[in-house]
């Protein structure tokens, strides 16, 4: 009788931290977008509900805020993401072409990540048998931290989702359920390959018959990711970007929460510069020693796993020239599995989203959010930059100086240890 007393308040105490976390969340996803990205999502939509190639330039008119009038931002990511968008035009806008109801929807698959997530990671931790304090402060986390939801809700993006996709997926190698492990990771991948790096951790877990689980998972990969991320294109008669400028710009790009946002500093431009290209593949080689090291010491279980992940996700943040803010929230919930064992100080997990949350304000990408609600703060902006803007490109460089000293450190601890949890 007393169980059930106690599972029914803990039931309702659940319930309670869900529904508060929903209700911060609406009026940051109702009223709140980063001014680039969401424009994009935004301007996706409707061209794919109209017909058009989003990977293309068009002129758009169809929207009165004056942020939305003119040339569409050509959207990064794989056909999957602009398809919903599309969906959720046509369910939206187009029938009641209300622009915050609109951006509501695009946030919708945002906001249900991170309460699925926040579920996840919870279970997961329970049924390593791991630490009810340390469950319990994962789930408060992943529902209340500030530089998770003014990433995901306010700022529109959907790493969170694929952060959701990964935990599911090692929990699912971890247990040997080789094929929703492979399906989800895959998935991941096709809706934005920021996993990219993970895709050859599952073929290092040790477990027994591994020739034939590698041999699913990479046909199960491999079909996913040509079925969603490359047919797509020849099916819906968009044109894929083929011209090797097009290709190679992504990796020219030279700012946000990196060292190479020192080139903004020196030349005023976030590209780097000529003959210099090469450092934008610098995380190829990275990953490659970082794989070379788990391989010898590969992950024995779901644990290790979440820390192997943490390893190479960081590994290849770290040296790429570009990582934005919200792309960290790839790692935060598998950094709670893989610390479990460890102290959560600032050296050891709150950095990893302390030092990104002032980051925003320096890179002003909180007070891009706001650019729905006020218009006029995009030009405002740019006025104020022209006064404070060398201070403020050193300010950026220097915490992304300091969250690397951080960074690097726990990845050389994850490298040095083993688990205490062999579950």
């Amino acid at each position: 009788m007393k169980g059930n007393l106690l599972l029914s308040l803990r039931l309702h105490n659940d319930f309670v931290a869900v529904f508060l976390s929903v209700l911060v969340q609406i009026p940051l996803a109702v009223f709140l977008g980063h001014y680039y990205d969401q424009r994009s999502f935004i301007d996706t939509g409707y061209l794919v509900s109209s017909g058009l190639n989003p990977y293309l330039p068009h002129t758009i008119t169809v929207f009165s805020n004056p942020n939305l009038i003119g040339v569409n931002p050509i959207i990064g990511y794989p056909p999957l993401w602009p398809l919903l968008l599309g969906v959720i035009y046509r369910l939206t806008y187009n029938l009641t072409p209300n622009i915050f109801f609109y951006n509501f929807a695009i946030k919708i698959p945002v906001i249900a990540a991170n309460i699925a997530l926040a579920y996840t990671t919870k279970t997961v931790m329970q049924n390593l048998n791991m630490p009810p304090k340390r469950v319990r402060f994962a789930w408060l986390f992943l529902l209340f931290n500030p530089f998770t939801l003014l990433t995901t809700a306010a700022w529109g993006q959907f790493d969170i989702l694929i952060a959701l996709l990964c935990v599911a997926s090692l929990y699912f190698l971890s247990k040997g359920k080789i094929v929703k492990s492979s399906i989800l990771l895959s998935l991941s991948i096709v809706l934005k390959p920021i996993s990219l790096p993970l895709i050859g951790l599952p073929l290092l877990f040790a477990t027994p018959n591994n020739r034939r689980k590698n041999l699913i998972y990479i046909l199960i990969s491999v079909a996913m990711v040509v079925g969603l991320a490359v047919l797509p294109f020849n099916l819906l008669g968009w044109m894929a970007p083929s011209s090797p400028g097009q290709v190679t710009s992504y990796f020219r790009m030279a700012d946000s929460m990196t060292l190479f946002n020192l080139v903004e500093v020196i030349q005023n431009t976030a590209v780097l510069p000529a003959g210099l290209e090469f450092l934008g593949y610098l995380w190829i080689p990275a990953l490659l020693i970082g794989y070379y090291l788990v391989y010898r010491n590969p992950p024995k279980s779901m644990p290790e796993l979440a820390e192997k992940a943490v390893v190479l996700l960081l590994i290849f943040f770290l040296t790429r020239t570009w990582l934005s803010e919200p792309n960290i929230n790839l790692i935060i919930a598998l950094a709670l599995i893989a610390l479990v064992s460890k102290e959560m100080n600032f050296r050891n997990f709150a950095f990893l989203w302390v030092i990104p949350l002032v980051f925003m304000f320096l890179n002003t990408s909180v007070q891009q959010l706001f650019f729905l609600i006020s218009p006029s703060i995009i030009p405002d902006l740019a006025q104020l930059d022209q006064s404070i803007r060398l201070w403020r490109l050193i300010g950026k460089f220097v915490l992304a100086l300091v969250w690397q000293v951080f960074a690097w450190r726990l990845v050389i601890k994850l490298l040095g240890s083993k688990s205490k949890n062999k579950v």
